[in-house]
């Protein structure tokens, strides 16, 4: 069994281009982002394979 990569909320604000930590749970508490994994002690971390499905779920803008 091989374990996912696991993200920092910093790393998913490089990923996502959000700049900010309030803007990430804001959404995650509306269900517009995936839901992170709480490991206690403030260890927060989401799936690498989840934050890059939402990236590429999001509208291509057409100009």
């Amino acid at each position: 069994m091989s374990v996912p990569e696991l993200l920092t909320c910093q790393d998913v604000m490089k990923i996502t281009g959000i700049r900010s930590r309030t803007t990430i749970w804001r959404r995650v508490q509306a269900g517009d982002f995936p839901s992170p994994i709480d490991f206690g002690a403030g260890r927060i971390r989401w799936h690498a394979l989840e934050i890059t499905e939402w990236v590429n779920s999001r509208p291509k803008r057409r100009y």
